[in-house]
């Protein structure tokens, strides 16, 4: 690699890695992990980009994270055992749903893709990712409706 490839590797790290690391961290609820995760995808990336740098290095990136937690031989999501004002509302809502629904709504909620960029990323048609993002949304949405019913009335 030459250095300007090298800058250019740089600098899309330093651009993508935090959004990839947000979500790695929302999709497996344990940061040691998120950060490893992150770091397989941009050394995945690192190895083709000669091939993706001029086309969209973003997408192989979203697809090597992907792939690493989809792969069922991995371990999935961990449940968040911090202390609620700790863990915030998304770890805990996420943990309710299973390992497709949580990766459809971090990509399409948290990472802000649209349904078939979401699916590219997952490896996965289109048609099962805007399933998935039905289901798990149902899920967030009645989690919030339970928490709120929850709460005291002032």
């Amino acid at each position: 690699m030459r250095k300007r490839e090298a800058r250019e590797f740089d600098v899309f790290v330093h651009t993508v890695g935090t959004q990839l690391l947000h979500a790695a961290d929302l999709l497996t609820g344990d940061r040691l992990r998120a950060e490893r995760r992150v770091e397989r995808a941009l050394a995945a990336t690192f190895l083709k980009w000669n091939r993706v740098s001029h086309h969209d290095p973003v997408r192989t990136a979203w697809r090597a994270l992907m792939r690493g937690y989809l792969d069922p031989w991995r371990p999935g999501p961990r449940e968040y055992r911090g202390e609620l004002a700790d863990a915030g509302e998304p770890f805990v809502t996420l943990d309710r749903l299973g390992r497709v629904e949580r990766a459809t709504v971090v990509l399409r909620l948290y990472a802000r893709l649209d349904e078939h960029d979401a699916a590219e990323a997952m490896g996965l048609p289109i048609e099962t990712v805007a399933g998935a993002w039905r289901r798990g949304m149902a899920e967030v949405l009645s989690a919030g409706r339970a928490r709120r019913a929850a709460e005291p009335v002032r």
